[in-house]
């Protein structure tokens, strides 16, 4: 099935996105562990950090995020993102701004108004006095966004009685393979985790017509596994070497690399498919990656949200945090995602048989807006 083009707008915000999420992803994940990341649902929640932010701070997420000057291709974009991400017969995808006022300050309405109509925000006013209530009232709020899927996002303790706000993303995904495989062919198959550690891993098979391609430049076959409606497709990244991936993963984040070449891999062909089932769960602190990735002022006293409240200076961002999960099975896949930020005070042709069997990179992405909304990384299906 064909997928309406994506606007000039979005275009431009899912080019920069995808460059800004495979940058950061290498700057925060660990390399030898399996990893579940969306810089979709980053990205959502810096680019409504930045339509309160003025001066170096608004440079700064621009950079990073790879934003135009113009503010109003952000707005148009996330207005039509909004409406368009969303679930269909054939897939359940579900993506939610919140925004979380304190009840002791007066945010800018002009922040909030723009929250509400581009960004589609649920505004809710909290009591970050009483810590306990709050951290239980985000967690059910994102809990129910993502079909109790992402549980517990604030530990207790972890939110600051003197929050001004707190912008929360959550992003779910499910949906079912265009081709289901057979769960009586599942078996147990050797995955190579390192040189040293080799692991028998539930592994689905089917004899199937897909679209693979080998790509020299990345070194790695490129598989596309499309979902029910082929609106939404996973990508799984197979390097030709066995223990290759990191090579992979540092050309997927390099200036030279083109995210348009998922576009490009239309080989179809039927040949057999080993596939491992895995389930990951992943926490990581964003902040430490936007960090190294140039953002410093957004994080410290330097810091101009007074388009959010204030005055330059009078808040900062304490912490960006995410939680994600994926489970991939013989009918399809789940996946869930949730970014909170918190502000306070102060080619060759392959025909053989395609057998993922070693460490390897996956995405999802949505080719209606071409936005990829999770990505990751299986080193040890088994953990």
């Amino acid at each position: 099935m064909s997928q309406p083009s994506a606007t000039k707008e979005v275009s431009i915000i899912a080019k920069g996105s995808v460059k800004f999420g495979f940058d950061l992803f290498n700057k925060v994940l660990n390399p030898e562990e399996n990893a579940i990341f969306s810089s979709y649902s980053v990205a959502s929640v810096l680019s409504m950090a930045s339509m309160g932010a003025k001066g170096n701070t608004l440079k700064e997420l621009k950079e990073v995020l790879n934003l135009p000057d113009d503010d109003q291709v952000l707005k148009t974009a996330y207005s039509i993102i909004s409406s368009v991400t969303k679930s269909d017969e054939n897939i359940k995808l579900e993506i939610a701004n919140g925004i979380f006022p304190s009840t002791q300050v007066d945010l800018n309405q002009q922040f909030l108004n723009d929250s509400r109509k581009y960004f589609l925000s649920e505004v809710e006013a909290t009591n970050f006095m009483d810590t306990d209530a709050a951290i239980k009232k985000l967690n059910k709020w994102v809990s129910n966004k993502t079909h109790d899927k992402i549980m517990d996002m604030f530990a207790e303790g972890s939110i600051d009685p003197y929050t001004v706000s707190i912008l929360v993303n959550a992003i779910y995904f499910k949906g079912n393979w265009l081709e289901k495989f057979d769960s009586t062919l599942t078996s147990n198959k050797p995955f190579y985790v390192s040189p040293n550690k080799t692991v028998q891993v539930p592994t689905m098979f089917k004899n199937m017509e897909f679209v693979s391609e080998y790509v020299e430049d990345l070194k790695c076959t490129i598989c596309a596994l499309p979902y029910q409606g082929e609106r939404m497709t996973m990508y799984i990244l197979l390097p030709k070497e066995r223990f290759g991936l990191p090579d992979v993963e540092a050309k997927l984040s390099s200036d030279a690399f083109d995210p348009s070449i998922l576009d490009k891999i239309t080989r179809k062909d039927e040949k057999p498919l080993h596939l491992p089932k895995f389930k990951i769960e992943s926490t990581h602190d964003i902040k430490a990656g936007l960090e190294l990735q140039g953002v410093s002022d957004l994080f410290n006293r330097a810091c101009d949200l007074s388009g959010v409240a204030g005055a330059p200076g009078d808040i900062y961002v304490s912490k960006v945090i995410q939680k994600a999960m994926i489970e991939v099975n013989e009918e399809g896949s789940e996946a869930a995602a949730a970014t909170a930020m918190q502000m306070v005070p102060c080619c060759l042709i392959i025909k053989e048989p395609v057998v993922v069997d070693h460490p390897f990179a996956f995405m999802i992405k949505d080719n209606s807006t071409g936005l990829i909304l999770f990505s990751g990384r299986v080193v040890n299906p088994l953990c």
